[in-house]
């Protein structure tokens, strides 16, 4: 026999699977938690009594995505696998996931601010990874010693807030987008091993 809070538990998984894929689709504005009650067959006082308002459904949303990222990289990260290996292989997951994503679910996320404070700290909390994943791979031989690679963290930080900011995923496509940014911030600081392993991998894609 299931407890309240099993049942609650259950209750905001089912929320979240059928809201995900509704604001990934139709974006955020579009979808109301009515819309939400009504395709789980509940009432839309049920649905607020776990989620208080959208905005709060929506940072469950990115937070749930946020963590099943976290578990692909980990799987990524396989025996014999090397740092432009996992780029590659990432570039390929983000860019098929992205893809399912309605471009204005991202243009109306800039609307929330806690949404976007979710993003602020999570660039925080990444940077000391980054600079983890750096270290391996200069340790590989494939990324350059001689770099300052906090001011290049930072540059691509800045470069992705803009390409947000200013919707240049509503004028090019995601995958473009995406291995632009790689011959920018990646090709730049590898050593010619890298390079040369990196061109070879992007050809294949």
């Amino acid at each position: 026999m299931q407890t309240g809070n099993s049942c609650r538990s259950d209750l905001k998984e089912k929320i979240l699977e059928a809201a995900t894929p509704m604001f990934y689709q139709h974006g955020i504005r579009k979808v109301k938690m009515d819309d939400i009650a009504k395709r789980l067959r509940i009432s839309k006082r049920t649905v607020y009594e776990i989620y208080a308002d959208k905005e709060d459904l929506l940072l469950e949303v990115l937070q749930h995505s946020d963590e099943a990222n976290r578990q692909k990289m980990k799987r990524l990260d396989v025996p014999g696998a090397n740092v432009i290996d996992i780029i590659i292989l990432f570039f390929k997951q983000k860019a098929e996931e992205i893809s399912r994503i309605n471009p204005v679910f991202f243009e109306d996320m800039q609307r929330y601010p806690k949404l976007l404070e979710f993003f602020r700290k999570r660039r925080k909390r990444q940077g000391a990874k980054t600079q983890d994943f750096i270290r391996r791979g200069i340790d590989e031989g494939y990324f350059l010693t001689d770099i300052n690679f906090d001011l290049v963290v930072l540059v691509a930080d800045a470069s992705v807030q803009f390409i947000m900011s200013n919707y240049l995923y509503k004028k090019y496509n995601f995958k473009e987008l995406l291995r632009t940014f790689m011959l920018f911030y990646i090709r730049g600081i590898c050593t010619s091993r890298g390079v040369d392993l990196l061109d070879k991998s992007l050809k294949e894609i």
